[in-house]
Order: structure tokens, then C-alpha cells, then sequence
């Protein structure tokens, strides 16, 4: 972990981005596509290469009789077993505590929460939705805002709530639209000519994005992740009113793919190499 904790020292106060990089470093995860396809009713016959996952997903939807059972598949095939090793997350959730670090995750499963013995709150439980639990964290102490300090955020969806996640295309567009709406509309959108104290996102997971450094580690950043690529994009076009440094640090083994280091460089984003994985989760 030392390269995580060297980054992380350069800034007072930060959050951490993960994707399912521990998992699958772990080995208690499969990887999304095979998930995807694992949750079928009946045997996948399509080809998925060259599909992103949200196609992969969208298609296993559309070769089931009852659909809304995709979704209950994924979560049993994501729930922990007694013998799942979650020694990494444990390690990186007490290096997140031990720094008062929020984090950002994509994951659906529990690992990542049961690894320190967290427990469910909300920031305000006013307009609570199923569908967008993104007042909801899991920590040690309730926090009157987001970035007041460590709490697992679900970017994508939770286990607990199975509305919540977002799998397919219509999933991604839907939380654009909700993050849209709080971002660019009404009298307390965060975009204005001025930084506002209060905003409609001030008490959602999208006040850390829009407000703490990020450190991203164990994600992908593929095509089909439109969701963070376009947050990113928006993080970007708001630093930019007040001249602000992008403050995103993308941690990886291997290079990304060209599209990805591309669109990365282009919004400021440091990436950085290590030689060995135990430099993030060692």
C-alpha cells in the first residue's frame, strides 16, 4: 500500500474512487461479463465479444422470460461466502478510517463494509428513493454532510436495495439525468458564477466528486462506465470556472487503454504507474 499512502499524504483532506479491482485481486468476485452472463436463466448463445458490459447486460435482460429475476441473480451470485478472504478491503477500509477518508465505490456486494463492521446511515433520510440511495453511506458515526468523513459511498447500486443498481444502458442514463438535474437545474444547482455553500447535491455522495481530491484505484474506466466518464468531464468543467486544479489521480498496474489515457490526459487526470499491486493493496 505504499504508493496509495504516498499519494494519499499529499493532501489534507481526500476521497478514494473504487472500482472491482479488490475483488478480483482477491479472488472472491468474477469478472463483470461473466457475472452478467452467469445470471442468464439460460445459457448465454450471443457472442459478447467486443460488447461492453451494459450491452452484455441489456441483452441477458432481453433473452428472459422474467427480467426483473436478472437482477436477483447478480445479487445472490455478489453475496460474500464464509470463506471469501476480504483481508485487502479490510485493509484498505482502515487505512480509509485511520485518514477519515470518504470513499466512492462502484461495487454492489458488501465486502468492502462488512471487512470493518460498518453500519447503514443517511444523511437525511428526507426523499429517501430505493432507486437513488445517494444520502446513504455505511461508517462508524453519522456525518452531517458527505465529506465530514470516512463513509462507503454506492455509486452504482447496493445489494441492499435492488432498484438501486445500475447495470444496463437505461440504468446509466437514469442517474445522468437524476446528477443532471443537481448539477445544472434550479435555483441551488451546483453551476453557477459563484461557489454557493448549499446545494441541491449537498448532502448526496456527488458533494464529495464535486469537492475533495479523488485518488481512483481498481477501476477500469472503460467505454462503458458513461456515467463516471461524463462526471468526470463535469468535474472538470466546473474547476475550470473557478481555476481550479483537477486534484484526480488515477492509480493502475498496466497502462490504460489508448482511448482511456487520452481522455484521462485531456482532463487533467495524474496516472500513475506501479510495478506491483501490492503498491495499492499490499
Amino acid at each position: 500500500m505504499k504508493k496509495l499512502k504516498e499519494i494519499r499524504e499529499k493532501y489534507e483532506k481526500a476521497a478514494f474512487l473504487i472500482g472491482n479491482g479488490p475483488n478480483l485481486n482477491a479472488g472472491i468476485m468474477h469478472s463483470w461479463k461473466d457475472l452478467l452472463k452467469l445470471a442468464s436463466e439460460k445459457p448465454v448463445t450471443f457472442d459478447t465479444e467486443g460488447l461492453t458490459n451494459t450491452e452484455v447486460y441489456d441483452l441477458t435482460v432481453l433473452n428472459s422470460k422474467n427480467q426483473d429475476r436478472v437482477k436477483s441473480r447478480i445479487i445472490k451470485l455478489l453475496s460474500l461466502k464464509t470463506h471469501d478472504n476480504i483481508n485487502i478491503h479490510k485493509g484498505l477500509m482502515e487505512f480509509a478510517l485511520n485518514t477519515d477518508s470518504p470513499v466512492l465505490t462502484t461495487n454492489f456486494d458488501e465486502a468492502l463494509e462488512k471487512s470493518v463492521q460498518t453500519k447503514i446511515f443517511h444523511v437525511n433520510s428526507k426523499g429517501f428513493t430505493h432507486y437513488y440511495p445517494w444520502k446513504s453511506y455505511y461508517g462508524l458515526k453519522k456525518h452531517i454532510e458527505p465529506t465530514a468523513g470516512f463513509g462507503i459511498w454506492k455509486i452504482h447500486g447496493d445489494v441492499r436495495y435492488k432498484e438501486s443498481i445500475r447495470l444496463g444502458l437505461t440504468d446509466y442514463m437514469g442517474s445522468v439525468e437524476r446528477a443532471r438535474k443537481l448539477i445544472h437545474k434550479g435555483r441551488y444547482r451546483l453551476y453557477q458564477n459563484k461557489q454557493i455553500p448549499n446545494w441541491y447535491g449537498q448532502e448526496t455522495w456527488l458533494h464529495i466528486w464535486f469537492t475533495l481530491p479523488i485518488i481512483i484505484f481498481g477501476f477500469g474506466f472503460y467505454t462503458d462506465e458513461v456515467f463516471l466518464r461524463w462526471l468526470l468531464i463535469e468535474r472538470k468543467r466546473y474547476f475550470n470556472l473557478f481555476k481550479k486544479s483537477m486534484n484526480v489521480t488515477y492509480l493502475v498496474k498496466d497502462l490504460p487503454k489508448p482511448g482511456v489515457t487520452n481522455l484521462l490526459q485531456n482532463l487533467d487526470v495524474d496516472i500513475i504507474k506501479v510495478d506491483d499491486y501490492s503498491e495499492i493493496y499490499g
